[in-house]
């Protein structure tokens, strides 16, 4: 238990996740969205900011900060695929799959048009913080979730 306990965050398969996950993130979001960096890509960009500093600086509740930035990212990324797909018409509950189908298929289209315009750093900046980045904040609320219960099945073990 005592080398658990010195064991720095960074090592860890969620800290070095979520160090990295976060870090990429600012960087591209600083890229693509730079001049005019919107409201809520500042929120989640301090976000991760906050939760790559806890887990650096080893934080006590570093997986909490961690969870946290997750969650705000999701609720965001969340927000704004329901509003796109509230946008279609006809919008109902029973239409959810095919709005789902029709937000993603347009997101494909959006990643070409990133591709012409700003060239294959630009298209594959957009097509990260579009697919990637909700998925790997998805795997690191699973991952913070199931070491913080990992740790805490050993310390009763032990």
């Amino acid at each position: 238990m005592d080398r658990e306990r010195r064991q720095h965050p960074v090592t860890s398969v969620p800290g070095a996740l979520a160090v990295a996950m976060w870090s990429v993130y600012v960087l591209l979001a600083a890229f693509f969205y730079s001049p005019d960096i919107p409201p809520s890509v500042l929120t989640i960009g301090i976000c991760g900011i906050l939760a790559c500093l806890a887990v650096i600086l080893n934080f006590a509740y570093w997986r909490l900060i961690v969870i946290l930035a997750s969650f705000v990212y999701i609720s965001f990324y969340a927000t704004r695929v329901f509003r796109m797909i509230a946008m279609t018409p006809d919008f109902g509950i029973s239409s959810l799959p095919s709005g789902l189908a029709f937000y993603y298929g347009s997101s494909w289209r959006v990643t070409v048009g990133m591709l012409q315009e700003r060239g294959v750093a630009g298209g594959l900046a957009h097509g990260f913080l579009e697919y990637a980045i909700p998925v790997l904040s998805l795997a690191l609320i699973g991952l913070t979730l199931m070491s913080r219960r990992s740790r805490r099945s050993a310390s009763l073990a032990g």
